[in-house]
């Protein structure tokens, strides 16, 4: 194949596929949760003590939480200019506002959720459709351009109706699925394959189970969680095949819908969206013997045009490798880490406590395996614990407190995000040797006293504690590494 027809080798998008994935999608954003459509809904819930907006909106002048009249402009923008999009009515122009759009409220909303990729492959969906016009009987633009003569921003022979956007998708989604499964490989490594790790999530997610039998059902018979883990990673990987032979895209995205399903039933994660994303890939007409509404041909079109969206779409593949190589999970991409610790926390060795220090520097250095990131409450090695007054109590967590309170900060996942985030920093910024090092200069201090303002102002039995504590669990037991006194105002 010429190398400069590969982001081309694949049918056009047709309108009335685009139109039917944009109704879909709106449809989906807007029932679905967490999804960028409720951002204004759950950035009201989190605090700013809790929120840790993307870079890419701190070079906006974002470095706080947007303000509720800002997300709502946004979104009303947005919905415009979707259904401008979903009619085929100013193309390109109407696609690359709706991507706008939505990855602004995508970036905020990312602040607020800790770990949540499932709306990751609509954002790519989006970003692909801004790259495709269709210029048939489900156009706006070709209707008004054949009815009245009104100009069409892109000329129908426009190379925009090539498969180019088509491509892009197809590449973007199996880089959520490839990457997904090596991080399982690259961070639990054999361990995960075992069927120990997998176990200890299905267990985890019980109560999430939206078929508690399936759930039940895959725990009880070590042929299940022994053999699902290798059949998960190999379902996630192959899926590359489908770059080299596209006959292969139908079965492979039919085994990716089934492998959603099976999530869906027995974890918490819903992956509607991203299989309603698998839509435009497909090639609906030469499924059903019919010939494609939209023909293109490369040779009737400008070099130039062809070669500038080859290199959109190489630099855009040099960036997921560069994502997927460097486990990334700065917005807008994602090395999809979730879930991919191969060793369940009954089974773990705790780091020393003279290795700290060490292991955050690693870890802040871009050692994924130096520090444990945790996908369920258990796996977290770091925390905030609440002291009573009444010394024959004992302390436990501030969590479990706010969330009795309704009071919580943020949800748990975005919760164990800030504080590994600030743990890691605080050990760190002491000097060596003095990870327990009490100063209130340093990272976790400084956070606790807000935190021991947010819980005296939010707790009604706030006087029944003492103070709080910022602990770290190792061999020796738990450290503490901060403490802040619980004053009554």
């Amino acid at each position: 194949m010429d190398l400069t027809s590969i982001f081309f080798s694949l049918p056009a998008i047709t309108g009335d596929i685009r139109a039917l994935f944009y109704l879909g999608l709106l449809i989906l954003i807007i029932l679905d949760s967490p999804s960028p459509f409720q951002a204004p809904q759950m950035l009201s819930k989190v605090s700013p003590l809790a929120y840790t907006p993307p870079r890419i909106l701190g070079f906006l002048g974002f470095t706080t939480l947007p303000s509720q009249k800002i997300l709502r402009l946004v979104r009303t923008v947005m919905v415009t200019s979707w259904l401008f999009a979903m009619i085929g009515f100013l193309q390109p122009v109407s696609a690359i506002v709706t991507f706008l759009c939505f990855a602004f409220l995508h970036a905020a909303n990312s602040g607020s959720l800790g770990s949540n990729h499932s709306t990751h492959s609509a954002l790519y969906a989006l970003f692909a459709l801004c790259f495709s016009v269709s210029h048939d009987i489900f156009s706006m633009d070709y209707f008004l351009f054949k009815k009245y003569e009104i100009s069409m921003l892109v000329n129908s022979d426009s190379v925009l109706e090539s498969g180019f956007a088509k491509y892009l998708l197809l590449i973007s989604l199996i880089y959520i699925m490839l990457a997904g499964g090596i991080a399982k490989l690259k961070l639990g490594g054999i361990k995960w394959l075992d069927g120990e790790a997998f176990y200890f999530y299905i267990k985890e997610s019980a109560s999430f189970a939206r078929s508690p039998r399936l759930s039940k059902l895959l725990r009880s018979h070590p042929l299940f969680f022994r053999s699902l883990p290798k059949i998960s990673v190999l379902i996630e990987i192959s899926g590359v095949l489908a770059l080299f032979d596209h006959r292969l895209i139908l079965p492979i995205v039919i085994i990716w819908i089934l492998f959603h399903i099976g999530i869906l039933l027995v974890m918490m994660p819903a992956y509607w969206v991203q299989m309603w994303c698998y839509l435009p890939l497909l090639d609906w007409y030469s499924y059903f013997g019919m010939n494609s509404a939209v023909t293109w041909d490369a040779t009737a079109h400008s070099h130039f045009a062809i070669w500038t969206l080859n290199l959109v779409g190489v630099v855009y593949c040099a960036v997921l490798f560069f994502v997927f190589a460097r486990n990334s999970e700065e917005w807008p991409f994602t090395s999809v880490p979730m879930y991919s610790n191969g060793t369940p926390p009954s089974q773990r060795c705790f780091l020393a406590k003279s290795e700290l220090q060490s292991k955050a520097k690693a870890s802040l250095n871009g050692d994924i395996r130096a520090w444990i990131r945790p996908w369920m409450a258990p796996e977290a090695d770091e925390d905030i614990q609440i002291v009573p007054v009444d010394k024959t109590k004992q302390k436990f967590s501030l969590f479990a407190l706010l969330a009795h309170q309704g009071a919580l900060p943020a949800r748990w996942s975005q919760w164990a995000k800030v504080i590994r985030k600030i743990t890691l920093e605080d050990l760190v910024a002491k000097p060596e040797g003095q990870a327990e090092n009490l100063d209130p200069n340093f990272p976790a201090a400084k956070f606790l006293k807000k935190m021991a303002d947010f819980t005296v102002e939010r707790v009604p039995s706030a006087a029944e504690y003492s103070h709080l504590e910022w602990v770290c669990r190792t061999k020796e037991g738990l450290v503490v590494i901060a403490k802040e006194t619980l004053t009554q105002k």
